[in-house]
């Protein structure tokens, strides 16, 4: 098809030569963010969890999370008992 016969219209319908309002296009924008965000999120949220299955799967992240645990857990209760110890009082065993 030639360029000129896609700018004629069909019989029988004329061409439309209005403009958007600012409201139609503020309600496109929202219509069109919308939906980027809906299919960006399930995408995203597959991308995220798979990385994340791959880095907590290796046996060295494993023993650094392990690692950092025991150090937050050790400041913790060192915290605990020089500045708070009644808190650890109150723990019934």
């Amino acid at each position: 098809m030639s360029q000129s016969m896609l700018l004629i219209s069909p019989p029988g319908y004329d061409s439309l030569n209005e403009d958007f309002s600012r409201a139609d296009k503020a309600e496109i924008k929202k219509i069109i963010s919308k939906e980027l965000d809906k299919s960006l999120k399930s995408e995203l949220k597959k991308v995220i969890e798979d990385e994340l299955t791959k880095a907590l799967r290796s046996k060295a992240s494993k023993e650094e999370i392990g690692d950092i645990t025991k150090e937050v857990l050790k400041k913790l209760y060192r915290d605990l008992s020089y500045h708070h110890p009644y808190v650890i009082d109150r723990i019934k065993i």
